[in-house]
């Protein structure tokens, strides 16, 4: 034991006082900040050139009503009356904003020869595009907009909801419905998710939630593979420098390994410590606001588990990273085996989408019991809808199993391949190694 603890010390204290331990540390939120924060900032610019486009329509009323809801529609919030501020939900209302202001003007000439006409405005700068809202178009529920500029995804699709609505408004106004009594019936509706927990009632915001739980699934799922290449490369270091020879004649071999996936763990939890430190710091005001409303609200048990799951999965996935370093001989051939390490981890993620959908189907719930999957897939379930107990332990036991079992075969491993020279061994060789180890 007094070994091991000196080989954890070691190794702590080795990778602490790096320099590219403090600049990570401190630089990778700032990374994963401007990674989130710069392009939605980007998207919700609006450019400083303005739109102008001619709506060609058979029937002026019908492009005056496209013109107003063109231009209402990408007016800026605090441009609005107080009325439609509480009508719309101004988180949607500012995702769907144009980037541009828009200048409109209706032409009633829906002819080939204004089409003509048009086209060469286009062509000379006068204008930006047209769109041609003929009566056959727009019966057809096909109309068509020429431009200099195909236009970004987000803006067209913008474009064609205000359009929707416009062909709308002038359905309803030709049945008799006033422009008041058309905006009561095109009013949305705001849905309100209630969380229901141990007989009380809390609001919920399922964005906030939503990215939060993603944020601790992502941070879990990057830790695991980084500290465990941390560990392999830290084995096939000393073991290409021959430090194992003179560390093993005073330490055992399972004595190392299990110092090195400690002191190596050790090192991710301290980091991972002060990016949440960090982290709550600079978001402690909104996490403040968000608390007393009860919108954002992390239950202890989503907390307890991110970090049951985190040290259970890194021991899961380092032990076999471990066992890797003592087998290869330079770090390209553990890049080249990494992949069937990460594959289960992969395939978790891609499972997330699918799991927080459905939390309680047969799928999510079989997949979240398989200890390569559990560490992503059975926290998620936690944080979204917490399963049966029975679940969980479940779960746990089988994980833990598995660790042991890994652990086991991964000393074995471990026990031979580090003192092992030369080319790589084949899967053969390695199963003598396991024989010649237990024996």
């Amino acid at each position: 034991m007094r070994n091991t603890w000196l080989v954890i010390k070691r190794e702590y204290l080795e990778r602490v006082r790096q320099r590219s331990f403090i600049v990570l540390t401190l630089l990778l939120p700032a990374i994963m900040i401007g990674a989130f924060v710069i392009p939605a900032k980007l998207s919700s610019m609006k450019s400083s050139k303005m739109q102008r486009l001619v709506v060609v329509t058979s029937t002026p009323q019908f492009g005056e009503i496209v013109r107003q809801q063109v231009l209402a529609s990408s007016k800026p919030e605090d441009e609005k009356s107080g009325a439609d501020k509480d009508d719309k939900d101004k988180g949607a209302e500012d995702d769907d904003k144009p980037g541009r202001d828009y200048a409109i003007e209706v032409d009633a000439n829906s002819s080939e020869a204004e089409r003509t006409v048009l086209r060469n405005r286009v062509n000379s700068g006068d204008i930006d595009g047209y769109l041609w809202l003929s009566d056959d178009a727009v019966a057809a529920r096909k109309v068509s907009y020429y431009g200099r500029e195909a236009g970004g995804f987000m803006e067209k699709s913008w474009l064609r909801d205000q359009l929707d609505r416009a062909i709308l408004l002038q359905e309803l106004a030709q049945r008799g419905v006033s422009g008041t009594q058309a905006d009561e019936l095109l009013k949305p509706v705001k849905l309100e998710t209630v969380r229901v927990e141990g007989g009380k009632e809390t609001k919920a915001n399922d964005r906030g939630m939503f990215f939060a739980v993603f944020a601790m699934v992502m941070l879990l799922y990057t830790a695991v593979i980084f500290y465990g290449v941390s560990v392999m490369r830290a084995v096939l270091e000393e073991k290409n420098s021959r430090v194992m020879e003179v560390l093993l004649s005073s330490a055992t071999s399972t004595e190392l390994m299990a110092g090195k996936l400690i002191g190596v763990g050790a090192v991710g939890l301290t980091q991972i410590v002060i990016w949440i430190v960090m982290a709550g710091a600079y978001a402690l005001p909104a996490l403040a606001a968000s608390a007393s409303t009860g919108e954002i609200r992390i239950p202890p048990l989503t907390l307890a588990a991110f970090a049951l799951f985190f040290l259970l999965g890194y021991l899961l996935f380092s032990s076999i990273y471990a066992a890797i370093g003592a087998v290869i001989t330079s770090e390209q051939e553990g890049q080249q085996l990494q992949f069937i390490i990460v594959l289960p981890l992969i395939i978790s993620v891609f499972m997330m989408g699918p799991v927080m959908r459905a939390p309680d189907a047969p799928v999510a719930v079989w997949t979240s019991m398989v200890p390569f999957f559990s560490p992503v897939l059975m926290y998620l379930r936690i944080a979204v809808q917490p399963p049966p107990v029975w679940q969980i332990a479940l779960s746990l036991v089988l994980l833990v199993g598995t660790i042991a079992g890994i652990l086991i075969l991964c000393a074995r491993i471990y026990r031979i391949g580090i003192l092992m020279y030369g080319k790589r061994p084949t899967l053969p060789e390695i199963v003598k190694w396991l024989k010649y180890a237990k024996g």
